[in-house]
């Protein structure tokens, strides 16, 4: 298989993203090319290709299935796929298989560091940021969403309602008690639509510190956050462990992407220009993400003299 140089060598992403930190203008540039790098660019739409890829979604999409979705509706709509017919598909998934489909709706809440004044994150109605196709969904009256504060999740089948029957025990974000780890315990597909892996795999990125706990070999890589949280009407308060924010510079994305590819658990594929992505067992990712981290091949290039001594 052939990796791009980003996917081979971990230092073209961080060098710099570590320099950038330190001229925030520079920075906001950066980040628009890497979301078009993520997202591709795309010309006249071709309406043609949508029958094909829908095709494709339904052959990897199996009876019973529980599949986690990573999307950008720039990408889908360069192929004449709109939300709703996005929506309408997994509908129709959830009816005929009884497909499970989970999507990220990381809350605006997030932005910023909570404070007093900070508006209460609300499961039925807080907007998120992680694109128009979650915000859609989670609008849906078939739609449920975590009440954990950070980096939501929110489902719509038959075990949406059983994988965030726990939610409210979370402390950490990817914990035991988590959707994402009911995820991870059921083996979920995950599907990247109109979106590069490279740009959304949070789980293999962000929840391999939670999933390894003190065998993380990072020293200080939590901190806690207290969110408000609106349950019921009643606002309560949520003190949670997140990763701390200045981590996120050393994160390599990219190469990531070209190590689990090499392990062969994530494929790539573009249709027409719209990148199909797929994780088909999550958990033997994440196999693959602790054996890797194990041998101190972390999804971060982190300096030595933040790391435990062995």
């Amino acid at each position: 298989m052939k990796l791009t140089l980003m996917e081979r060598f971990g230092i073209l992403e961080v060098a710099p993203r570590v320099v950038l930190g330190k001229f925030p203008k520079l920075k906001k540039i950066a980040k628009r090319v890497r979301a078009k790098n993520n997202h591709g660019e795309y010309g006249k739409v071709n309406e043609d290709i949508a029958p094909t890829y829908f095709m494709k979604l339904r052959q990897l999409i199996d009876k019973d299935d529980i599949v986690l979705v990573h999307s950008s509706m720039d990408g889908l709509e360069s192929i004449g796929i709109s939300v709703e017919d996005f929506m309408d598909f997994m509908r129709f998934q959830v009816e005929e298989k009884g497909v499970t489909f989970v999507l990220p709706c990381f809350p605006i809440t997030n932005l910023k560091l909570p404070t007093e004044k900070s508006r209460p994150y609300d499961p039925k109605k807080t907007l998120c940021w992680t694109g128009m196709l979650p915000n859609t969904f989670i609008g849906g009256s078939a739609t449920i969403r975590t009440s954990f504060p950070y980096n939501s999740l929110a489902a719509m089948g038959p075990k949406a309602q059983e994988m965030m029957s726990k939610d409210s025990e979370q402390v950490y974000v990817y914990d035991e008690n988590s959707t994402w780890h009911y995820c991870l315990e059921h083996h979920a597909k995950i599907l990247f639509v109109g979106v590069k892996a490279s740009g959304s795999n949070t789980m293999a990125i962000h929840m391999t510190p939670d999933v390894m706990g003190n065998e993380w070999p990072v020293k200080n890589w939590w901190e806690e956050r207290t969110y408000k949280v609106r349950i019921d009407g009643e606002i309560v308060e949520k003190t949670i462990k997140v990763q701390a924010d200045h981590w996120y510079q050393y994160c390599m994305e990219e190469r990531t992407s070209g190590r689990l590819k090499k392990a062969g658990v994530l494929t790539e594929e573009s249709i027409g220009g719209c990148n199909l992505g797929v994780v088909e067992d999550c958990s033997s990712m994440m196999d693959e993400m602790v054996r890797l981290a194990k041998k101190g091949k972390l999804s971060y290039m982190i300096p030595k003299k933040y790391l435990r001594k062995r």
